[in-house]
């Protein structure tokens, strides 16, 4: 005897009656969508970093590079416009720092977060902002995203740029996570740009990129600590750190991204009662860099604090 089929059904609640007449077992609920509940967190990270208020949440456990795709969420989410560059940390002898991947961790410059050089921030534009002072190298060539000796990383860069930032570390010490740190673009606030200063793919800009001089004065121009690059970190070896991670992500280096390599070990709390240590008092925080520029001047970005 031939059997029919078994039917397929789809059903609504109009329809209970007759599917219970006709024999039809309800359709299951559709599977819920797993990363529903990841972007739901995700959106809510970026309103409460857009609205400084602490950010809280986000433990879950996922590989390297599924954080950095949510990253890519997050900085889609913030309404901080268009990507212009990439930031990394982790390259400097300091201990490693517990939220970073071993090895490194990048995140995204965006258009909004830039202020005018020398603008000046009131002390409640960040919720636990610090001044950090940083180095950035500018990609002048797509050859960069290929190079493979130092020098032809350096033929792919066209200029060193004077950069500051200040960083909005607000999150819960319960729930910091290395996937928080990551899917967070690294907390990143504000970012301050000096005139950019032409290099050139010689043997003799590698040396002065490695060994520069670099301090940090205030508003007398009395020195607030300084240091040099030669015991700090090389930036080649950031760039090419920087352009492997994102390559391996999918991304390339363009012409005009401004790639910030990282602090340079001076770093001040804005806010008074930080564990960082004591508020910084002075009025400016202005970076200058040392033995760069073809007429002997520092190359310089300031920014001003408002009090």
């Amino acid at each position: 005897m031939k059997t029919s089929a078994p039917r397929l059904c789809r059903f609504s609640f109009a329809g209970l009656f007759l599917a219970a007449l006709t024999g039809c077992a309800p359709a299951d609920d559709p599977p819920p969508d797993p990363d529903a509940a990841i972007r739901a967190e995700v959106e809510a990270m970026a309103d409460d970093f857009v609205n400084l208020r602490m950010l809280t949440g986000f433990v879950h456990q996922m590989p390297l590079a599924e954080a950095y795709r949510w990253q890519d969420t997050m900085v889609e989410i913030l309404p901080l416009g268009e990507v212009v560059g990439y930031k990394t940390g982790g390259h400097d002898p300091n201990p490693p720092n517990p939220n970073f991947p071993p090895g490194g961790i990048r995140a995204h410059l965006l258009s909004g977060m830039f202020r005018d050089d020398g603008d000046a921030i009131r002390v409640d534009e960040t919720a636990a902002g610090f001044l950090e002072a940083d180095f950035a190298l500018r990609v002048g060539d797509a050859s960069i995203n290929t190079a493979e000796t130092d020098l032809e990383i350096l033929a792919g860069l066209d200029a060193v740029v004077p950069f500051a930032e200040i960083p909005d570390p607000w999150y819960d010490p319960e729930t910091a996570t290395v996937n928080r740190m990551i899917v967070s673009n690294m907390i990143s606030r504000w970012a301050f740009a000096g005139d950019p200063v032409p290099i050139e793919a010689t043997e003799e800009w590698l040396a002065r990129l490695r060994s520069f001089d670099y301090a940090v004065l205030d508003e007398n121009d009395a020195v607030i600590q300084e240091g040099s690059m030669a015991e700090w970190y090389d930036p080649i070896a950031a760039v090419r750190w920087l352009r492997d991670q994102l390559r391996d992500s999918g991304k390339e280096l363009a012409p005009g991204h401004l790639l910030s390599l990282g602090n340079v070990g001076i770093m001040r709390q804005i806010h008074e009662g930080s564990p960082r240590g004591p508020a910084y008092a002075s009025d400016q925080f202005r970076l200058e860099y040392y033995g760069l520029t073809e007429d002997g001047g520092p190359a310089t970005v300031t920014i001003n604090i408002a009090r």
